[in-house]
């Protein structure tokens, strides 16, 4: 598809002005307990994550929950930046700040740290892992209506909704599929599913199962009417990305300053990126944490600090300490550049590795 063509379905796909008519309502939200839908259509996978906050857990997330307040909010789930959602396949330019981050917490987590930097930089990984999720055109069976704004009414008509299929219920679905041997969001042989929501737990699951008509499946064709309608353009209705300085500026403070501490080349491919990373990670992992500054004689001694929960903590002090830029000597410059191919380390302080100013050959 050319480009011209690509930039017409855009634009075909966005509200119109004057007396065109516009969608509402057509991303679906499932409701705890059972969701009846039908699949149709093709799928599309994107990558995704998580940065909003979760009370229920007692996560303080990946951002500050005033990013996703005003006019100016982010969406709590975005789509991953190192992924092409056209193509369905990873980007060579890796830009995503949350990937960033977990590549820092596993190539920490490579190194044997101590006890707080594990359970720390252990959870970042698991809070910064890109999720698979499946988007899909439904028909809801339990409210198959989509809204039409037409001349500034709205108005009720049968219409697809999009849903999003996560790895959980996939799972499920691609057992299904197995065991029936055929295409289930076939227009005349398809079946119904159940999607059931549990959100009683302390994390909310996700399971799939098809809809039993006696004992048989329950065969659902299409009706006339559902085979007139033309169903989303999932690239251009899911494609949406966040620009990647906003996500870093709603990221909680602690985790810019690993990224800040944690520079590299991030418009290289996959190797690159993560010798760069790996190579600043083992230089401040063996950097010893400065001495504590004592303090006056007269002042009361400081109370203790309690450990955090390893999924709602702020980095450790000492992580902070050792991301720390130290100077380098001439020694250690030269196995630094070493590891990262460069031809200096810096311009005249010794702080190159660190903050992103060692040159490349």
């Amino acid at each position: 598809m050319s480009v011209l063509d690509r930039l017409a379905k855009v634009q075909a796909a966005r509200p119109q002005g004057g007396g065109g008519a516009r969608m509402k309502g057509i991303y679906h939200t499932w409701k705890d307990g059972g969701n009846k839908i039908r699949l149709a259509g093709d799928f599309v996978e994107v990558r995704t994550h998580f940065i909003a906050p979760a009370p229920k857990r007692k996560d303080r997330g990946l951002c500050a929950q005033t990013a996703f307040q005003g006019d100016d909010k982010i969406p709590q789930v975005i789509n991953c930046l190192n992924w092409d959602i056209a193509l369905e396949r990873p980007l060579k330019e890796k830009t995503c700040p949350i990937c960033k981050l977990n590549a820092v917490a596993r190539a920490v987590l490579a190194e044997k740290p101590g006890e707080d930097e594990k359970k720390f930089f252990e959870a970042l990984r698991q809070a910064t892992r890109a999720t698979s999720t499946l988007k899909w055109n439904i028909i809801d069976r339990d409210d198959p209506m989509v809204i039409v704004e037409k001349n500034g009414k709205d108005e009720k008509v049968l219409g697809f909704k999009i849903a999003s299929v996560g790895p959980e219920a996939a799972k499920d679905i691609f057992g299904i599929l197995k065991q029936v041997g055929y295409d289930i969001n076939d227009p005349t042989r398809g079946i119904d599913l159940e999607v059931i929501k549990d959100s009683k737990g302390a994390r909310t699951t996700y399971s799939a199962r098809a809809v039993i008509e006696g004992t048989s499946l329950k065969v659902t064709p299409f009706t006339k009417e559902e085979l007139a309608l033309e169903m989303n353009d999932l690239k251009v209705r899911c494609g949406k990305q966040t620009e990647a300085e906003k996500i870093v500026d709603a990221l909680h403070e602690d985790l810019r300053e690993i990224i800040s501490a944690n520079v590299a080349d991030t418009t290289g491919d996959d190797e690159t990126v993560d010798a760069a990373v790996d190579a600043a990670v083992a230089d401040v992992s063996e950097a010893e944490a400065p001495a504590p500054v004592k303090a006056p004689v007269k002042a009361p001694a400081p109370a203790p600090v309690k450990a955090p929960a390893p999924t709602a903590g702020k980095v450790p002090s000492s992580v902070l300490d050792r991301l720390a830029k130290k100077p380098v000597s001439t020694v250690e410059a030269a196995a630094i550049q070493d590891v990262l191919g460069g031809e200096g380390t810096d311009s005249g302080d010794g702080d190159g590795l660190l903050d992103g100013t060692a040159k490349k050959k």
